[in-house]
């Protein structure tokens, strides 16, 4: 007898933990999560010297997906058309920190090699430059909220976690190398640090490829309803797996999901 309670207890412990650590894994199930960039600064060092501002931006829709296939659907594609023009993305691929199912931490770093000449340009500076290097991490602390409207007004949806700026500027920079004129030479090289990054987020709630076609945080009657409503028309609110039309795939979404909330 002893031995089976022990058993059960480490068992209930497991389950414990494993229904604790679920933070993370709400903010992936949501699918994507408002970024908010308001503000850095920058320094430029080699081929030219000087140092400047980023001023806020409007807010973005970052979807997450499993770029690098290790099981972690976090991964986001930051456009850094924002930052000065540049017309590419570079992956960041995610970590979870930590996760202690009210709060977790995660991390986002990558490098990209676009070997592109573009034309950049902002408050200070514009050039034409080659990019020859990107890299870039962010770190977010993510905690749940009460679950309303998305405060970016990006997402389409309500949300129940706000993600929060975790670190100074060792966790929380992007760095780019490239040479200045698109002339490649050791003197032309130039370094942009971007640093004190200030940024938060938005995320979590029930995506409506899960059934959540009302965009609140229930999948419930209110979505069966919608779905039912709009049968056979191509109301793309209700159509959760994006093909066009409101059929038996989307109303068995609901069903099958019929009672999750966050």
């Amino acid at each position: 007898m002893r031995i089976r309670l022990f058993g059960l207890g480490l068992w209930s412990a497991a389950m414990l933990a494993i229904a604790s650590a679920q933070i993370a894994q709400q903010l992936q199930n949501g699918g994507d999560f408002a970024f908010k960039f308001n503000g850095a600064d920058y320094r430029i060092t080699g081929a030219a010297n000087f140092s400047e501002s980023f001023n806020p931006r409007p807010a973005a829709r970052l979807a997450f997906s499993d770029l690098n296939n290790d099981g972690v659907a976090l991964d986001i594609l930051l456009d850094l058309q924002p930052f000065a023009g540049i017309d590419r993305q570079i992956p960041l691929f995610a970590q979870v920190i930590s996760d202690d199912g009210n709060t977790a931490v995660v991390r986002w770093s990558g490098t990209d090699n676009p070997n592109i000449c573009v034309e950049v340009s902002d408050d200070g500076f514009s050039a034409s430059i080659k990019i020859f290097e990107v890299s870039g991490v962010l770190t977010g602390r993510v905690q749940r909220v009460a679950c309303g409207a998305d405060p970016y007004n990006t997402l389409g949806r309500n949300t129940h976690l706000e993600i929060l700026k975790e670190g100074g500027d060792a966790i929380n920079n992007l760095r780019v190398r490239a040479y200045l004129f698109c002339i490649e030479n050791p003197f032309t090289v130039i370094t942009v640090d971007v640093f004190n990054i200030r940024w938060a987020g938005s995320g979590g709630g029930l995506a409506r490829a899960a059934g959540n076609v009302n965009g609140d945080c229930t999948i419930d009657d209110a979505d069966l309803l919608q779905v039912l409503f709009n049968f056979g028309t191509g109301d793309p609110a209700s159509d959760t797996n994006g093909d066009g039309t409101v059929d038996d795939a989307d109303l068995l979404t609901v069903l099958f999901n019929f009672g999750q909330s966050v």
